[in-house]
């Protein structure tokens, strides 16, 4: 768990960015089919595939090749992967419903906004432009930044030492497992919107402070908790 209750006043709000932020499940499905087609292999359903997102693009082409691919291989395959998604990242991609609401109220309440993904830059930075919400944020920490990877909460902790916000202070939102063990292990409270790649069993398993349906709901927590 991140924080004991939630109780008081916030003044930062960090974010994932697949499945919760914006739904990109088709595109990033559909650029791993095309690497499996290039590759001479049979495609994979988009449940699978979503199941493997979350830890990085080199994790998810190693999952989504036959167990002992070498290195060599999955280097190939995640050009040709990169190659594709750089052309159709905003083929079907957008926002969850309630998204610009949330950004808006927490902007007008004074709060910063921050997005910590493991999904690599430009391709974050490109997204949230395309969707015209990057104004809101004052970072864009993708997986190929100088912090470590999610789960490891080296860089929420390095964002809150300098803008001088106490963990109780903050609250990490995301959609998966991953998201509630790096916002815990930074002390902050963690909210999962159960709309995106996980399922209903892993988050509960996961135990985040906070479940919400959706944004929309999420919208209704904030008021009613003052955030």
């Amino acid at each position: 768990m991140g924080a004991e209750n939630g109780a008081g006043p916030k003044r930062i709000v960090f974010y994932d960015l697949d499945g919760t932020l914006v739904d990109t499940r088709r595109d990033i499905a559909n650029a791993v089919n095309h690497m499996r087609a290039t590759l001479g292999l049979a495609p994979l359903p988009e449940g699978e595939i979503c199941g493997y997102v979350g830890l990085g693009l080199r994790q998810l082409v190693e999952s989504c090749l036959p167990d002992g691919a070498d290195a060599a291989r999955v280097e190939h395959a995640m050009k040709v992967y990169r190659a594709f998604y750089t052309e159709h990242l905003l083929d079907h991609t957008r926002l969850y419903a309630g998204v610009r609401e949330v950004l808006e109220h927490f902007r007008a309440r004074g709060l910063a906004q921050a997005v910590i993904t493991n999904k690599p830059n430009p391709f974050s930075r490109q997204i949230l432009e395309a969707l015209g919400v990057a104004g809101f944020f004052l970072e864009i920490v993708g997986g190929d930044s100088l912090w470590p990877k999610k789960p490891d909460p080296q860089a929420l902790v390095a964002l809150l030492e300098r803008e001088q916000v106490r963990p109780a202070q903050a609250l990490f939102v995301g959609d998966s497992p991953i998201d509630v063990e790096t916002g815990a292990r930074a002390g902050v409270l963690t909210v999962v919107v159960a709309q995106g790649f996980s399922s209903r069993a892993e988050l509960e398993r996961a135990q985040p402070d906070r479940t919400v349906k959706d944004f929309r709901e999420l919208l209704a927590l904030a008021r009613k908790e003052g955030w």
